[in-house]
């Protein structure tokens, strides 16, 4: 893997911060890390290259709630010019006990999922992503519907309700819309069954050479 590049977003704490590190260890070449914030993943970069001690960590702003960082960002990668063998997307939080939208209406919630959705695209539009190249989605269990303490909602019963049988259903949940009950556990599942839904989704947009994971790491402490 002597000339890969790896973006990993959500990488300032917690899994992907221990991924990046593992990358690295690998002999991933280049591995860009993102945040919403430049400070903070600059820091993060120092922080991590003293950690894996070597100088293979790319800080890059990003901030998946806005469409224009994610388009910024995408143009960043554009001029650099190389091939992505590996995305590894991960950034999402459980949100308070009332919703929050961003600038752009979604709930903060759901805010990532689209954000990840333009980087994925953007970057295969820009033939950035390798012919060979793997997706790899953070998830979660709630997707499943059957862990404790938390329930996603019922998007059949929401369309039929409210939307008249249509997929709108999945847009009202992204926005907090009319018909949706938000919990802050439930809001955070119905994210985790739409990253399913989206990365099955995907394949159709990709070529027969690419791969799309969604993979549950398990509750895991937010380290460092």
């Amino acid at each position: 893997m002597e000339h890969s590049l790896a973006p990993v977003t959500g990488a300032t704490s917690g899994l992907c911060y221990v991924a990046a590190l593992a990358l690295a260890a690998d002999g991933w070449r280049e591995i860009i890390i993102t945040e919403r914030s430049l400070a903070r993943v600059q820091e993060t970069a120092a922080q991590i290259i003293a950690e894996a001690r070597k100088q293979v960590f790319t800080p890059l702003e990003l901030d998946l709630n806005e469409s224009s960082s994610t388009q910024s960002a995408i143009a960043k990668l554009v001029k650099q010019g190389a091939p992505i063998k590996f995305l590894l997307l991960n950034a999402g939080l459980v949100g308070g006990n009332k919703p929050v939208l961003t600038t752009a209406g979604i709930e903060a919630n759901q805010a990532p999922l689209i954000g990840h959705h333009q980087l994925a695209v953007g970057l295969l539009n820009a033939s950035l992503l390798s012919s060979r190249g793997r997706i790899v989605i953070s998830g979660a269990e709630p997707a499943r519907g059957d862990m404790p303490l938390f329930s996603f909602t019922d998007v059949e019963a929401l369309a039929a309700q409210h939307h008249q049988g249509d997929r709108a259903a999945v847009q009202a949940i992204l926005q907090s819309g009319p018909g949706v009950k938000y919990a802050a556990d439930r809001a955070y599942a119905d994210a985790k069954l739409i990253i399913v839904w989206w990365a099955a989704a995907l394949p159709r947009q990709l070529p027969s050479g690419m791969a799309v994971y969604v993979v549950s790491a398990g509750s895991a402490p937010d380290w460092p």
